[in-house]
C-alpha cells in the first residue's frame, strides 16, 4: 500500500472451515472478530463498522473476501475524499472478467432504470454503447452516481454519524442501495473514483447457494421497494412478474430451484415489513 495509516480487520462470518486459524497464524496482528454465525452482509459488516469507528477510523473501506486491492487504491480514495468533503460514499474501478455486473449506476432509480440496469436485459444494454452510457458510468474521470457495487465500498466515517450503519433488515443484496438512499437523504454525495481500482474474483461466498441466492435477493428487493424507493403499484407488478419468469426458466432447467419454489412464492407475495431503527 502506498497509503501508510491504514489498519486492517477481518470478520468471520461464521466460516465453517479453517480459516480463522490460518489467518491467525499466517498474520497474528490481524484482529479477527468472529460472529460464530453468519449473520449476512449488513449485520456482519456492521460488527467490523462499529470496531472501526471506535478505534477512531477517518475513513473504512468495506471489502468482500475476494478482492484484491492494488497498491495506489487507497491513498486515489483519500486524496479525493480531502478535496470533496461533500463525498460520503466512494466506490472504484472494478476489474473482472465481466466487468458489465459491477458498473456503477448512474440513473435515478425507477421501473426503466430498474429492467435496464438489474434485470437480464442488462446484458443487451450493455453492448450499446449509446445505450449504456445512459444507465452505466464507464468513464475515466470521477462522477456522482446513485447506485455502487457493494464488493467494495469506500466509506467518510463521519457519514455513519448522520445515517447509521448498514440496514440488518435485508441478509444478501441490495445493502450497497440502501445505504446510497440514506446517505441522499442527509444530502450526502456518492461517488465513482475510477483512479482507485480494485480485482473482484465474484461471488465467491455465495456460488453454491443457487435457488437460495435467488430467493434472498427478492427478500431483500421487496423490502428495498417497501421502504425506500417507492414504485407505482405497475411498477410493482411489473418487477415481480420478471422475478416470477426468470425463476421458472431457472426452475425448468435446474432440480434446485424446483425444489425451492414454494419458498420463492411465498417471498414473491408477501410484502417485507419495515424494520425502524
Amino acid at each position: 500500500m502506498e497509503y501508510r495509516n491504514w489498519h486492517v480487520v477481518v470478520v468471520d462470518n461464521g466460516s465453517s472451515d479453517d480459516s480463522v486459524r490460518r489467518i491467525k497464524d499466517a498474520f497474528p496482528e490481524v484482529p479477527i472478530l468472529e460472529t460464530s454465525k453468519n449473520l449476512g452482509f449488513a449485520a456482519g459488516n456492521n460488527v467490523g463498522l462499529r470496531f472501526a469507528l471506535k478505534s477512531g477510523a477517518a475513513y473504512v473501506f468495506v471489502l468482500n473476501n475476494d478482492t484484491t486491492v492494488f497498491p495506489n487504491t487507497v491513498s486515489e480514495f483519500v486524496e479525493f475524499a480531502e478535496k470533496h468533503p461533500e463525498a460520503a460514499l466512494m466506490g472504484p474501478r472494478i476489474d473482472r472478467r465481466d466487468p458489465r455486473r459491477e458498473w456503477p449506476v448512474r440513473r435515478k432509480l425507477d421501473l426503466v432504470t430498474l429492467l435496464c440496469a438489474y434485470t437480464p436485459l442488462r446484458r443487451l444494454v450493455a453492448c450499446i454503447p449509446v445505450i449504456r452510457g445512459v444507465f452505466y458510468s464507464t468513464k475515466s474521470q470521477p462522477s456522482v452516481v446513485q447506485f455502487l457495487p457493494g464488493s467494495a465500498l469506500f466509506f467518510r466515517a463521519a457519514a455513519f454519524e448522520k445515517v447509521g450503519l448498514f440496514d440488518e433488515s435485508t441478509f444478501l443484496d441490495y445493502e450497497e442501495l440502501i445505504m446510497a438512499e440514506k446517505l441522499r437523504s442527509a444530502s450526502l454525495s456518492v461517488y465513482f473514483v475510477p483512479q482507485a481500482k480494485i480485482w473482484h474474483r465474484g461471488s465467491a461466498s455465495a456460488s453454491g447457494l443457487r435457488a437460495k441466492r435467488y430467493i434472498e435477493n427478492a427478500k431483500s428487493e421487496e423490502y428495498f421497494f417497501s421502504n425506500y424507493v417507492r414504485l407505482s403499484p405497475f411498477g410493482r407488478s411489473m418487477v415481480r412478474l420478471i422475478r416470477f419468469l426468470t425463476y421458472g426458466a431457472r426452475a425448468v432447467r435446474y432440480r434446485n430451484y424446483r425444489e425451492h419454489f414454494n419458498e420463492f412464492m411465498d417471498v414473491l407475495l408477501t410484502r417485507q415489513s419495515v424494520k425502524l431503527g
